[in-house]
């Protein structure tokens, strides 16, 4: 997409630059245009009068006829000025907004050694945590997005198939199709003994809290300001035609619709006529509801004391002994979990 948007801008960079100079001119000619007729206007009275004269100002036959003319190429001429004007303006405005499109929304950068190498690279965080095997999704997932998506978990399933995954959803909604291809992408790597982590810490819409649902029971979290919105999958565009075509595609969207309400009660241990009965109406969860309903199976609360536990260690109830010593600055505090939250 960003390529083709390069494209778009820069057939209309070209094509500004060659119609800029055609424009000028036009108006530059038009200007002299006005400046003569202004001119004549002004002169034209000082000059003795004739009963030919185009534009006296005695009592010539052609004298209406004449002026009329006149104010007509006047009022020509400052029609094409601002047509031109209008054309550039808008021109410049397409510009503008290509070079916007064209340039992404920068991202934070973060210096990424090289593995046995001293040569140092840039990395974006979203590559960093990639490395990490952490992925956030954090925009509607359409065929587009699903497809980066699918691409990045198999390029880390690729890399070691049974090292866990983290995936961090805020996810305003989804389209049918492109969720479930993503969903039928996680269910294989779970079967290859993948454990993947599921953290909601935002607003997740529709098929996007499905998303959320479909890690490794156990390991589905969410934050405390986390929320979840359940809704029936419904047309996604309209659609017009003959009404075999459209009783055929209403037949597909109630198909696809009962296909995710199973689903939907695979992952949360529902009954099918329950998810059936929930989703007449949307509605939104809290985490805590999200957790009675079985969309997630925990909820993410900070322990405030265990800084303090760890800073003072911890002893053996029956000898005494220190079991594990202050933690100082750069050095990991608990080696047994992990390097992130979860």
């Amino acid at each position: 997409s960003i390529a083709m948007v390069g494209i778009q801008h820069d057939g209309r960079r070209q094509w500004a630059k060659k119609m800029r100079p055609t424009l000028v001119w036009a108006a530059m000619g038009v200007s002299a245009c006005c400046g003569l007729f202004s001119a004549a206007f002004a002169v034209e009275p000082l000059r003795p009068t004739s009963q030919h004269r185009s534009i006296a100002l005695g009592h010539s036959p052609l004298r209406h006829t004449c002026t009329s003319g006149a104010w007509c190429a006047a009022a020509v001429g400052a029609s094409t000025i601002v047509a031109a004007s209008f054309v550039f303006a808008q021109t410049t405005t397409k510009l503008a907004r290509s070079r916007l499109q064209r340039t992404p929304r920068a991202d934070a950068l973060m210096p990424w050694k090289i593995p046995n190498t001293s040569r140092w690279q840039w990395l974006s965080v979203r590559e960093l945590l990639l490395r990490e095997r952490i992925l956030m999704l954090t925009e509607f997932i359409d065929e587009q997005y699903s497809n980066a998506i699918i691409a990045m978990l198999l390029y880390l399933q690729s890399e070691d198939a049974s090292k866990p995954i983290q995936i961090y959803f805020s996810v305003p909604g989804a389209a049918l199709k492109p969720a479930l291809s993503v969903y039928d992408t996680i269910c294989q790597l779970k079967n290859k003994g993948c454990k993947l982590t599921t953290v909601g810490y935002s607003l997740c819409s529709g098929m996007g809290a499905f998303l959320a649902a479909s890690g490794t029971k156990g390991r589905r979290f969410a934050t405390p300001n986390a929320l979840f919105r359940l809704s029936r999958v419904g047309l996604e565009s309209p659609m017009r035609g003959q009404a075999s075509d459209i009783a055929l595609e209403a037949m597909q969207i109630l198909k696809e619709s009962k296909q995710a309400e199973t689903l939907l009660a695979e992952v949360t241990g529902r009954t099918p006529e329950q998810i059936d009965q929930d989703l007449k109406r949307d509605f939104y969860l809290s985490p805590d509801q999200a957790v009675e309903f079985g969309l997630v199976d925990r909820v993410l609360v900070p322990d405030v004391d265990k800084g303090e536990k760890l800073d003072k260690g911890v002893r053996d109830p029956w000898s005494g002994t220190l079991q594990k010593e202050k933690v100082g600055f750069g050095v990991f505090a608990d080696p047994n979990q992990p390097r992130t939250a979860v």
